[in-house]
């Protein structure tokens, strides 16, 4: 992909034929595929292996009572189940988006900058999953943010795409701060102490020979390592979009939707989780981080999938209903079943890529994000009306779909520590109204977008199907999106779950497990029965203006008027804070200095009036002194002399 990157970025526009190097860049996400299969297949083959190739770029010596064995910069890659997992996502999903971008892309300015940046993104989204130590996961953590920035701002001649661009790159910002925080602070814990001794020299590895630096042997319940927790969490939200650093990414619908359902559903935003799950599994968490990361992602779940079910827009539809399912992967690893949101992770890529590109299938053929203007696209767009059914009943986890197996994995892990801990059940209860909500709002968009006999707009363009290497990347998704939650099931591949004690995965069906299911699956289906009820066979239900609902959808759609607060708190307290500093920069600091310059340049300029010239003049001078020498020697000297004698 680093190739791709080069070439197109230098030969694109030289490079028409091969559609301005997009072809060049499938070939490298192709063949990235095809490796990252093979990794894959590796290690279902030895299950629990760990191939770590690393060098050290830079040792520095240790001093006594420090660091006594030196410190050391690592560059390595790490080949383990997870890593393996996850390098499967993001080749699969990358080589698909990049296919379907062929023909989605086809008619935009900027082709070889885009194609250069979509390889770049995917071979630092594959450094960042093979990184063997937290230095150089953080180096490929930070390249991640600055593609995604490019990509929402691809189309940066409109202001709201490069507003979004910065939007999303600030507040990431503010994570990715937080997290390196949080490394340097399980530095200085584990550097040099306790399990983790010459973590310094061995440079932030993740594993010392082929034994993994697993909770059990580095984890600790101290007020250090709880802050240390926290600010991994924090990273992790500003990257996964977690309140309260969620609000750039339904903004960040702003780039193409190819850049949507790479990025924005199966990859960039899924890093955040994985950052827990590595953290859970090789340094470990402290009771109270975990009770924060359980709140954070059970509550995120809730309030992204409130948002989702009145909004117009069918790409931001998605995008709530992608940080609530984050949520479901943040409330499993906070739970203590890290491996089952590494389970949610893996289905969720595939069912939401989907999603995302069924729905950019629907903006290419109608030239629209709005819902309302849509409808009856089911007959001239059969393919992707049957693609975006299959992703939203994965989604709204129905059996036998993909969603199905790994959302109620999750369900049964935290209803499985709120056993042990009470303090979980009010997220749990918060992550069951989901499931109905989540059935909802997504069936809500299907029956919008293509149910009825026509559209509600007439001046839409007659919808169509996209050309095959959109078509192709569709059957794919939908495949996967209903057997990828059966994979866990197979032996040899549910090895690369196997990590740690990340988890019953493949989950377990007794009885309660059972019962606790039926309940998930039948508010999965009152949500697609209502969402059928309201908006079905072309209908729209719409509020009655004196509708005591009316506020309440107008807070939805103003998303709790957390935006609106971050504007007023940049605006009034950042922005006035400056100008605060200014003024008192300017005229305190500043004025201080130039009074200081103003009172000697006045004090020269009266001194400057007595260099006359005039030989008269300093002999006047010459006399003037002689005088008051012989005032003081005469007059003023006995008196002073007197008076000391005298004391």
């Amino acid at each position: 992909m680093v190739a791709s990157f080069a070439i197109v970025g230098l030969l694109g526009d030289r490079l028409k034929k091969l559609e301005y190097g997009g072809w060049v860049a499938v070939a490298a996400a192709g063949a990235a595929m095809v490796i990252g299969t093979l990794v894959a297949v590796a290690e279902m083959i030895n299950p629990g292996h760990y191939s770590d190739q690393s060098f050290t770029w830079l040792h520095l010596p240790g001093a006594p009572g420090t660091f006594p064995n030196g410190f050391s910069l690592v560059i390595g890659v790490l080949v383990d189940p997870i890593s393996a997992l996850m390098l499967l996502v993001v080749t699969v999903v990358g080589f698909l988006v990049m296919l379907y971008s062929i023909g989605y892309m086809h008619h935009d300015r900027g082709l070889p900058r885009y194609y250069a940046e979509l390889s770049l993104f995917l071979a630092s989204m594959t450094g960042l999953v093979l990184a063997d130590n937290l230095l150089e996961f953080f180096l490929f953590w930070e390249l991640v943010g600055v593609c995604s920035y490019f990509l929402i701002g691809f189309y940066y001649e409109k202001p709201s795409a490069a507003s979004a661009a910065k939007e999303a790159f600030l507040v990431t910002r503010i994570g990715d701060v937080l997290f390196l925080l949080g490394i340097f602070i399980y530095f200085s814990v584990y550097a040099t102490a306790g399990g983790g001794a010459g973590w310094a020299a061995s440079g932030f590895k993740f594993v010392s020979g082929s034994t993994p630096f697993l909770a059990g042997a580095m984890g600790g319940n101290t007020p250090l390592l709880t802050v240390a927790g926290l600010m991994m969490l924090a990273g992790a939200a500003g990257k996964s979009a977690q309140f309260p650093l969620h609000a750039w990414l339904p903004d960040a619908m702003e780039g193409p939707t190819t850049v949507s359902a790479l990025i924005h559903a199966a990859t960039m935003v899924a890093a955040g989780v994985y950052l827990l799950v590595v953290a859970s599994l090789f340094l470990g968490f402290t009771p109270a981080d975990r009770f924060a990361i359980v709140a954070i992602g059970g509550f995120t779940t809730f309030f992204a999938a409130t948002m989702a079910v009145v909004h117009p827009d069918i790409k931001r539809v998605i995008a709530y209903s992608t940080i609530s399912q984050l949520g479901y992967m943040v409330l499993g690893v906070g739970a203590g079943f890290a491996m089952v949101g590494m389970y949610h992770l893996f289905t969720h890529a595939f069912f939401k890529a989907l999603l995302f590109l069924a729905a950019g299938s629907v903006i290419h053929a109608v030239g629209t994000q709005d819902l309302f203007k849509m409808g009856g696209l089911r007959k001239p767009m059969r393919v992707t009306s049957i693609a975006f059914a299959i992703g939203a009943l994965s989604l709204s986890g129905i059996p036998p779909f993909a969603g199905f197996f790994s959302k109620d994995d999750v369900l049964a892990s935290v209803y499985t520590a709120a056993q042990s801990q009470p303090a979980y059940w009010p997220f749990l209860i918060l992550a069951y109204a989901t499931v109905f909500l989540t059935a909802y709002y997504i069936f809500r968009a299907w029956y919008l977008a293509f149910s009825g006999d026509r559209t509600r707009d007439p001046t839409l363009p007659h919808a169509h199907e996209g050309p095959w290497v959109m078509q192709v990347p569709l059957y794919v998704l939908s495949a996967l999106a209903v057997v990828a939650g059966l994979l866990p099931f197979v032996p040899s591949f549910a090895s690369l779950f196997s990590i740690g004690s990340g988890g019953p995965v493949p989950p377990t069906y007794g009885t309660t497990e059972l019962l606790l299911s039926v309940v998930s699956v039948g508010l999965g289906l009152g949500g697609i029965l209502l969402a059928r009820v309201l908006w079905g066979n072309g209908r729209v239900f719409t509020l009655a203006p004196d509708s005591s609902l009316q506020p309440m959808r107008t807070i939805l759609l103003q998303r709790y008027y957390v935006k609106a607060g971050y504007d007023w708190v940049g605006l009034q307290l950042v922005y006035g804070g400056s100008r605060v500093a200014d003024f008192f920069e300017r005229y305190v600091i500043d004025g201080t200095i130039h009074g200081f310059e103003r009172l000697g340049t006045k004090l020269s300029d009266g001194l400057r009036k007595g260099q006359t010239g005039l030989v008269s003049d300093y002999a006047s001078y010459v006399v003037a002194g002689v005088i008051g020498l012989l005032v003081l020697l005469l007059f003023v000297a006995p008196l002073v002399i007197a008076s000391l004698g005298g004391s």
